[in-house]
């Protein structure tokens, strides 16, 4: 079953990991409503996002306009469309100013790097030498433009980006150590992360030895490390979004979280208290001040870290279009 990354790498998520050890209650030991862990989380993958320019949760995009240009004819009509990871292309139009949309097969769609949206059109073995226009004008071949060396949005693309991710149960006989999943969507490659597990009916989750694990883009082959005694249902999940990745939007998604629970250990700007009665005294000093709240440390660290990851995750996306001038 095909999920998005939000539902997997949630507010629990950001609590086990980058807020583990923290103290996520209120005075009256309430804890911090959910709300604003979903938000930090929202709001980071915004965020990396629109800083590093592609697409972490699976997006449609129903139709995206570029240019045709008369010399890029010979080149197979390249193309980089704007939203990256492109995982498929779904539908292609051409339109000459108001005149109807003709539709192109999606067989014609090259996808030469999923990574950096880059494609061209070639056509498919189907089509080849007999799909035109309307009036007979030949689309890929021909004088298409004729006089013009551009046509404003005429090549229409409809596609989908993101990073892809599966989650389902399998069920293994008594018995048995054999582990079989396909997958209902192609991963672009065998570098995805594949987890195997038990649920509690408290909802924690066990990792599940394994002996090996054989991967393929559709699907994979594991060996259970000990054979279970009665039929039993293990989760599993395949994600395509790098760790890397989900490491920078949970630092990013922790700091907010961490302001509050700092804030709230001895009271805001307070940096130590001291009780005294008939000879007993406690005193205790924390890292708060005016300007400062009791996890300030992790916040500076968590900021730290980003800095430094965040360059080498746009090297690693930056988009390959240029221009000339």
């Amino acid at each position: 079953m095909i999920v998005s990354v939000e539902e997997i790498f949630g507010a629990d998520w950001l609590k086990k990991t980058f807020l583990a050890g923290v103290d996520l209650t209120f005075d009256d030991n309430t804890a911090y409503p959910d709300e604003m862990f979903e938000m930090c989380m929202l709001s980071a993958f915004d965020m990396m996002e629109q800083t590093l320019g592609i697409k972490i949760r699976p997006t449609d995009i129903p139709e995206e306009r570029h240019d045709a240009h008369d010399w890029e004819r010979d080149k197979f009509w390249p193309f980089y469309l704007d939203h990256r990871p492109v995982r498929s292309v779904t539908g292609i139009h051409i339109r000459y100013g108001s005149f109807k949309a003709v539709e192109i097969p999606v067989s014609w769609v090259q996808l030469i790097s999923k990574e950096h949206g880059q494609i061209h059109l070639m056509p498919s073995e189907e089509s080849l030498g007999s799909y035109f226009f309307r009036m007979g004008i030949p689309l890929m071949t021909g004088t298409v433009l004729h006089t013009m060396s551009q046509i404003p949005g005429y090549f229409r693309f409809a596609y989908s980006a993101g990073f892809h991710s599966e989650q389902d149960t399998v069920t293994v006989a008594a018995r048995e150590t054999a582990v079989a999943i396909t997958f209902e969507e192609e991963f672009p490659s065998t570098e995805y992360t594949f987890q195997l597990y038990t649920v509690a009916e408290d909802g924690t989750k066990t990792p599940v030895a394994v002996r090996g694990t054989s991967r393929s883009l559709a699907g994979v082959t594991t060996t259970l490390a000990v054979a279970p005694s009665e039929d039993t249902s293990y989760t599993w999940l395949a994600t395509g979004v790098p760790w890397n990745l989900l490491y920078t939007v949970g630092l990013t998604a922790a700091i907010l979280p961490l302001d509050v629970a700092g804030d709230l250990i001895a009271g805001a700007g307070i940096a130590s208290t001291s009780i005294g009665t008939d000879g007993l005294h406690q005193s205790v000093n924390t890292t708060s001040s005016a300007t400062n709240s009791g996890y300030g440390a992790r916040v500076l660290q968590f900021e730290k870290e980003l800095k430094s990851r965040i360059p080498a995750l746009r090297s690693k996306y930056r988009s390959l279009n240029f221009g000339v001038i």
